[in-house]
């Protein structure tokens, strides 16, 4: 079956910016040529590492984001490899780089210079900020784009005095850019393709993918002129939220959302603790009311707290899923990975072959699914510059077709 980009062309001359874009576009389907230095793009240098052998073809972190894909070396920074890079670009639909602004134009290899050979060519730019602007040239992290963008400020804990604020996961503020980055290059080309067959250059922020991502805090601050806080495990609101997280039997947590409580929701609840003679009060009438629960809430905690106490957590969370309420078990990585509905039914996680380590190792499979083009990892992260023959290959077939 055909894959929704196959027959799309794409040369990746970025690092840590632009590689989950470019493994997007090539578990899609598109051929994804990753131009990388002689000792590989710095993402190949960052642990952890195959049984902790630190190799470039060995990292991790690496083969997360780059599946796939093909590795050539080049050095742009030199003038012969610039001349052979710019050769490829005759039958490539995209560009996805990651410089610093005006780098690029440095070396002749900008938007504007490439376009004017290869009109149809889409280039899209992954930087920090972005190519203009007073801050263009800043220099930043994940963590700081997280910082910045006001990611960081609404998370954290209510329940511990003058706790500051803490950081999401590592990644998140480059992979919220990547998925933008997709959206870009997939628009672009449309435009192209069934538009007037003109490229054109996406210029993607960091900053402003994160900065657009805040959820409640700007629209609160624009409509009420209300800083959010910072609550335990919740929405960041202008308000403390009533808690949500508790402890099982089993010693793990539960998220129990007890918002989205209509009536019927609310007397299936309290039947099912009442079953195991736990609702106390609950039973009264008057906590069917969703305002009168909202000024009672601390008395609901407290007997989800003791109920929750008093089970396993995968209990309490299939039982309430069949009631029809929105609670989940806390995980940790491993539970996900040993759950049938993620691993056999949806295929969230694929073992995939590395022949050149007689293994096969597990990675994250398909965010999404096509029942006509399907998505797929072809095959494991290139070794560096496995493709290297297949470009000298390619080069003297141009050659050859110019002399003819």
């Amino acid at each position: 079956m055909q894959k929704a980009l196959q027959g799309i062309r794409v040369l990746e001359i970025g690092d840590q910016l632009t590689q989950f874009t470019g493994k997007m576009l090539a578990d899609m389907g598109a051929e994804v040529i990753k131009v990388e230095p002689s000792n590989g793009t710095e993402a190949r240098h960052i642990g952890p590492f195959y049984k902790d052998e630190e190799d470039v073809n060995k990292s991790l972190y690496f083969w997360h984001y780059n599946t796939s894909k093909k590795s050539i070396t080049l050095d742009l920074s030199d003038s012969t490899d610039r001349k052979r890079f710019v050769k490829l670009l005759t039958e490539t639909d995209i560009l996805l780089e990651d410089f610093a602004p005006g780098q690029l134009k440095e070396w002749g290899l900008d938007y504007e210079a490439l376009s004017a050979e290869y009109p149809g060519l889409i280039m899209c730019s992954v930087t920090p900020l972005g190519q203009n602007g007073p801050w263009k040239d800043f220099k930043m992290s994940d963590l700081t784009q997280l910082s910045l963008a006001g990611v960081m400020a609404v998370n954290g804990y209510d329940d511990v005095e003058d706790a500051p604020p803490i950081a999401p996961t590592g990644g998140q503020a480059t992979n919220t850019a990547g998925y933008f980055a997709v959206i870009g290059i997939t628009s672009a080309l449309f435009y192209r393709d069934f538009g007037n067959g003109k490229g054109q250059h996406v210029d993607i922020s960091v900053h402003d993918c994160n900065s657009v991502s805040t959820e409640y805090s700007i629209p609160y601050w624009e409509y009420q002129k209300a800083h959010v806080k910072r609550n335990t495990c919740r929405h960041a609101l202008p308000h403390r939220s009533s808690k949500w997280i508790f402890e099982c039997k089993d010693g793990k947590y539960i998220l129990c959302l007890n918002t989205y409580l209509d009536e019927k929701r609310w007397r299936a609840l309290v039947k099912w603790i009442s079953s195991k003679g736990m609702a106390e009060e609950l039973h009264d009438e008057r906590f069917v009311d969703e305002n009168f629960r909202a000024s009672n809430m601390d008395k609901v905690c407290d007997v989800l707290e003791t109920f929750c106490k008093a089970y396993d957590s995968e209990y309490i969370y299939h039982h309430a899923q069949s009631l029809n309420l929105p609670w989940a078990s806390i995980r940790a990585p491993e539970e996900m990975l040993d759950d049938p509905h993620l691993t056999e039914d949806r295929k969230s996680f694929v073992e995939i072959n590395h022949p050149e380590l007689n293994e096969k190792i597990v990675y994250p499979g398909a965010p999404y699914l096509f029942n006509e083009t399907p998505w797929e990892i072809s095959f494991r992260p290139p070794l560096l510059g496995e493709h290297n023959e297949e470009l000298e290959s390619y080069l003297i077939k141009e050659k050859l077709d110019v002399k003819q």
